[in-house]
């Protein structure tokens, strides 16, 4: 085998030697890239998604912890918006609805309803977090600019058919009817206005004295 030979020889073997070396690194990388995946945290994953498209609230809620009974509330998504109707239908009770906006972002639902109970206006605002379809969190209530109340809340939803709700039956306030006052027939009759005296004298119903020249004539008008 002459030089020339042996160069060629040399430089194949280091050819292959890289390719080799090469291979290997690609393949750790490789390796290293799916360990790294498979570590992350499954509530890692959840969490990037919900703050891509999240979870869909579109359902019918029922919320404890605000008023003495449920409140019933419809919620439609659009995007991270939130905006529906809520009620309230407590036994014995006067009944109110409100509407809901709000928004979602990532795990938290914030929520503000505002009611009419009788004359006044109460807006409730609501700051919750969502996990296993529930929502849980605190709440404040104002009224007429001032703190009315506040406290926890929880909500779970109840129906995924949102167009099944229907808003609480308000009952109108009874105005009662004064009576009429009872008029008798006979008073109703009008009196006739009593006629005024004549100045002129009927002389027939004193024929008789006139005639006879008999009595007191004194007394007849002139």
């Amino acid at each position: 085998m002459n030089k020339r030979s042996m160069i060629i020889s040399l430089l194949l073997v280091s050819l292959f030697t890289g390719l080799s070396l090469g291979q290997t690194d690609n393949n750790t990388s490789i390796t290293k890239t799916i360990s790294t995946n498979e570590s992350i945290p499954a509530n890692e994953t959840a969490v990037a998604t919900q703050s891509g498209t999240g979870p869909n609230l579109n359902y019918i809620w029922s919320f404890t912890g605000i008023e003495t009974g449920p409140i019933t509330m419809v919620l439609n998504q659009e995007g991270s918006d939130l905006y529906g109707q809520a009620k309230y239908e407590p036994e014995g009770g006067k009944a109110w609805n409100a509407d809901v906006m709000g928004s979602f972002t990532d795990n938290k639902v914030d929520l503000t309803l505002t009611a009419q109970k009788d004359k006044e206006s109460i807006t409730t605002k609501m700051t919750g977090t969502y996990a296993n379809d529930t929502i849980n969190g605190n709440f404040t209530q104002i009224s007429g600019g001032k703190k009315v109340g506040s406290g926890n809340f929880s909500a779970m939803w109840i129906s995924p058919d949102i167009t099944s709700y229907t808003p609480a039956i308000i009952e109108e306030p009874k105005v009662e009817t004064p009576a009429s006052p009872v008029v008798n027939a006979s008073e109703e009759q009008t009196a006739e206005p009593a006629k005024p005296a004549s100045r002129f004298v009927d002389i027939h119903q004193y024929a008789d004295k006139i005639q006879t020249g008999v009595g007191d004539i004194s007394g007849i008008p002139i």
